[in-house]
């Protein structure tokens, strides 16, 4: 069972141990203070050097002056040489720059020499490849020689045509179309003789009658499409009907004769010319699959002496007129 402590007993033992502290401090700084005024009353006295020690620390010093100036002397011939280093850097860099202008320059020079060379090489290839080809052409040249000299000779008669002078024609025409490699005649007088007798028949409505199509035929294995105009002459009191725009149309494909008949001596297209006169002109309607044949037309009806003129027309147009279009021209 713990023993019971008056609080009374503690704090007198407490105040015990805090004297006993305070006098051993005191007594150390009392021991500190004594024994700094001892150290403050002694007094060092140097010791006198001997002779010999004095002899000893001049061959020293001489030693140690002679070696500064050894030193000295290195320094300098340091320094003397670090600037020699220095200059031979900056003559270095120089040199190198210099070295490296020329490597360029050279550089530059090999390039442009190769390709001055490849050019060269380029015009040699070109030289070579022109001369093959000529060579080749001459010995095709001389082969084709060599078979003409070898080949029949044979005679072939060439038409002549006179230069073209081209004239607007104002007398009778008669049309052919070339289609196919087939001439075929177009009666178009026939027909515009059909489409008159017609519009006498209509007159009675004239209103009705303007801007109108009509359609005569088949004549002759082709229709005509045509629209009415009318155009009234207060200044004569008449009214004047006409045909303002007209298509002809063939009934179907393949008619007429094939060229090579049509140019036979009594073909339909023969019997058509026999009554021919010098003013009248034969207009070849020609399509881009009959050019052929249209020579072989154009250079009979040179031969009859009958003026000939030509309306070159693309593939599937048809054939028509009209009031604003252009009239034939023979040659």
């Amino acid at each position: 069972m713990p023993r019971y402590r008056s609080p009374e007993i503690e704090s007198a033992g407490q105040d015990s141990f805090l004297d006993v502290v305070t006098n051993i401090v005191g007594i150390l700084i009392i021991l500190v203070m004594v024994i700094g005024g001892r150290v403050q009353q002694l007094v060092f006295e140097p010791t006198a050097p001997t002779d010999s020690q004095a002899a000893a620390l001049g061959r020293e010093i001489e030693t140690l002056e002679a070696t500064v100036a050894i030193t000295e002397n290195e320094v300098q011939e340091l320094v003397e040489q670090g600037e020699q280093i220095t200059l031979a850097a900056v003559g270095a860099n120089a040199a190198r720059v210099e070295l490296a202008t020329a490597v360029a320059a050279a550089t530059r020079e090999v390039e442009q020499r190769k390709a001055s060379s490849d050019k060269a090489r380029v015009k040699v290839a070109e030289a070579a490849a022109q001369k093959q080809r000529l060579k080749t052409e001459i010995e095709k040249t001389e082969l084709e020689a060599q078979g003409l000299a070898h080949a029949p000779q044979t005679t072939k008669e060439v038409l002549a045509y006179p230069t073209p002078i081209g004239r607007t024609v104002t007398g009778e025409e008669i049309h052919f179309r070339l289609e196919g490699d087939r001439i075929a005649y177009i009666p178009l007088t026939e027909l515009f003789e059909l489409a008159k007798g017609q519009t006498r028949r209509q007159q009675g409505d004239l209103a009705s009658m303007s801007n109108r199509i009509e359609t005569v035929g088949p004549e002759q294995d082709f229709t005509l499409d045509y629209v009415i105009e009318t155009k009234i002459d207060q200044a004569r009191g008449q009214v004047l009907v006409r045909s303002r725009e007209w298509v002809v149309r063939p009934v179907g494909p393949g008619i007429g004769e094939q060229v090579e008949a049509a140019l036979g001596s009594r073909s339909r297209f023969r019997s058509l010319l026999a009554n021919a006169t010098p003013d009248v002109t034969v207009t070849l309607w020609c399509y881009p699959d009959s050019f052929e044949g249209f020579r072989k037309v154009r250079e009979e009806l040179y031969r009859l002496g009958i003026a000939t003129a030509c309306r070159p027309l693309p593939e599937g147009a048809p054939i028509g007129g009209s009031t604003e279009g252009s009239k034939s021209v023979a040659q």
